[in-house]
């Protein structure tokens, strides 16, 4: 696998979007499937500097899955 590709993997995998089945089990990014296991390491790392990111830029400070959950919670 190429510098390149993997980078594409590691970016798709840092999305927060996750898709869900039926019965709403949250399943992981299809990147993340296609990742050697020694780059998991910097995909946690990505991870976790993408959502200090999303709550800096937040009024009351949450990230997108503190948002997608809160957003649950008004919807029902």
């Amino acid at each position: 696998m190429t510098r390149r590709e993997m980078e594409g993997l590691l970016e798709a995998a840092t999305a927060v979007y996750r898709e869900r089945r039926a019965d709403h089990r949250i399943l992981p990014a299809p990147a993340w499937w296609d990742l050697p296991a020694e780059t998991r390491e910097e995909l946690f790392r990505r991870q976790v500097a993408a959502r200090a990111l999303e709550r800096a830029i937040h009024p009351r400070g949450w990230s997108a899955t503190v948002q997608a959950v809160m957003a649950r919670i008004a919807g029902g």
